[in-house]
């Protein structure tokens, strides 16, 4: 039976069950096209982002220090001609980008900033050094995917086919065929429940860190996606991202086009090279992530690593990788000549030689290391067919990242972390496990009828049975939500204790009015891993990975 908590998600459930603000409200003329948020953070500094409508400098005002911005015009984040009017800001917006540095690591800090007379106020924690955790003794992680933000979202609820039942009786009538909510709603709620969890952490002083595994946006060259995207995480709808640092990572919806621009571009859409430079530009704007090496400047910022205390997080772009229409390809819908802004992931790539470096210093410094990227590589949705086009086949599928499985397992990676199916499935492959987080607020796919995971430890469509009691779901069932990572000092000796929790927000239903959701619980699957990580001998980094207690 899946675990139930006492903690309940504070939200008000007659605000977010009802239709989200009209798009005219969405464009009224405020100082803030997006608020403050955090990025690229480090135990000695943070950088705070926000985006006007206006050029007018900002002030940051933080550790008893004043900070003027400078705008920049960001006309990479204009609209194209085929996006609709009423949906459409007058001009782009001007970026605002302060590296506050000189500050304490594991420590919180209180700041404002000031952007055409209206002020925004949030608190930033900086990360703990390298292998230190902060105050309370840990650090946490939340990992999820696929929020496809776009406005559309507002008045759409996703399929919900049952998974299998047990005692209890059958699923009511009024149920139907879709969610009991809006995929707008759905991805608020997650976001409020992050945000909570985020608060516990901090009042603990454990330090928190955000990422998002790919596929922000439902068509990454379409800005008004974007839009939506930054109102839940900073704007109308949630402002998670003022208070906890986002790292993100490309899935192939962020590079996907969208409507064709003019009638000089007819091909401009969907996956036609131009288009995907043009959605890489919009994604590479908002964020800012440590610096990789790159040779090309145009890859730089697509792959990364973030050091957070004990843990190392490399993320990788997965959106186009090996040869074009052979086994190793993830796009078979963009040929690399097209594209060449895109980093291939593919053994001989510069990416792939960066990873192997990044992989054998993480482990010499014996952090706790995870990788994540977009294409799940063992998966039981559609994604996970082989690559290719036509019958049993999938043009987008996951199945060449397997060619990391081996580099993973030398290095000692505890776990990946990808999206793309849309779906909470957890897999173990060659020593490491590999998590599928995709169910941040778009679908709540099912698993192929010709696709299976052989790999497969957990699935939530088929191992968290609903059970219904009249009107009221009291248990199970596929929802929406995010994992979970608890990193810690061991106790009685050197390393750490690592927990990996998959989280589901649950809607508590009201049993006299039929689908009507009085409340929202925090629930698990049946799928937490808790497992120690103890640092290897000075002489044995050279050789295989010391055993942990962790088990599939």
């Amino acid at each position: 039976m899946t675990p139930r908590s006492s903690f309940r998600v504070v939200l008000a459930v007659a605000a977010l069950a009802a239709i989200a603000p009209t798009h005219a409200a969405d464009l009224a003329a405020t100082p803030f096209r997006v608020r403050p948020y955090l990025q690229n953070p480090a135990p000695d500094a943070m950088t705070v982002r926000w985006l006007s409508e206006a050029a007018a400098p900002g002030t940051l005002t933080c550790d008893g220090r004043t900070f003027t911005s400078t705008p920049v015009l960001t006309r990479d984040l204009d609209y194209q001609m085929a996006e609709p009017a009423g949906m459409q800001h007058a001009s782009p917006p001007f970026l605002h980008s302060v590296r506050v540095t000189g500050l304490e690591p594991a420590t919180s800090y209180p700041y404002a900033v000031e952007q055409s007379g209206e002020t925004a106020k949030a608190v930033l924690t900086t990360a703990p050094r390298p292998g230190d955790v902060g105050r309370g003794g840990g650090v946490r992680l939340f990992f999820y995917a696929d929020a496809k933000a776009q406005p559309a979202s507002r008045e759409s609820r996703t399929d919900w086919t049952a998974s299998p039942s047990l005692p209890g009786g059958p699923r009511p009538r009024w149920v139907g065929d879709r969610y009991v909510i809006d995929e707008t709603t759905a991805y608020r709620t997650n976001l409020a429940l992050i945000a909570a969890r985020a608060a516990e952490s901090l009042r603990a002083g454990n330090p928190v860190l955000c990422s998002i595994v790919g596929d922000l946006v439902e068509s990454g060259g379409e800005q008004r996606h974007w839009d939506e995207f930054w109102r839940h995480n900073a704007g109308t709808f949630g402002t998670l991202a003022s208070r906890v640092p986002l790292v993100a990572v490309m899935g192939d919806h962020d590079i996907f086009g969208g409507p064709p621009s003019d009638d000089r571009l007819r091909d401009l859409g969907g996956y036609a090279g131009p288009v995907t430079l043009l959605a890489s530009r919009k994604f590479l704007t908002y964020f800012e992530h440590p610096e990789n090496g790159a040779t090309d400047e145009r890859h730089i910022g697509r792959y990364h690593r973030v050091d957070f205390g004990p843990v190392t997080l490399l993320s990788l772009d997965t959106t186009n990788g090996g040869s074009d229409d052979g086994p190793d390809d993830t796009n078979h819908d963009l040929d690399r000549k097209d594209a060449p802004h895109i980093p291939d992931y593919a053994p001989g790539s510069e990416q792939h030689a960066w990873l192997k470096r990044e992989l054998a210093a993480a482990r010499d410094r014996n952090a706790v290391v995870f990788v994540q990227f977009h294409h799940a590589p063992f998966s039981a949705g559609r994604h996970g067919r082989p690559p290719g086009t036509g019958d049993g086949k999938d043009p987008h599928s996951g199945q060449p990242l397997r060619m990391l499985a081996g580099l993973f397992k030398e290095h000692g990676v505890r776990a990946v972390f990808c999206g793309h199916d849309e779906m909470y499935e957890h897999s173990f492959a060659d020593g490491v496990h590999c998590y599928t987080v995709g169910i941040g607020g778009d679908r709540l796919a099912d698993p192929a009828t010709d696709q299976v995971n052989d790999r497969q430890i957990f699935l939530a469509n088929d191992h968290a049975p609903e059970r219904w009691q009249r009107d009221v779901l009291e248990s199970g069932g596929k929802h929406y939500g995010h994992v979970e990572v608890d990193v810690s000092r061991r106790e009685g000796g050197p390393g750490y204790s690592v927990s990996i929790t998959p989280v589901h927000v649950f809607p508590i239903l009201d049993p006299d009015t039929p689908g009507t959701v009085l409340d929202w619980e925090r629930r698990t699957y049946d799928d937490a891993l808790t497992f120690e990580v103890t640092p290897l001998p000075a002489a044995d980094v050279d050789a295989e990975p010391a055993p942990t207690a962790e088990t599939p």
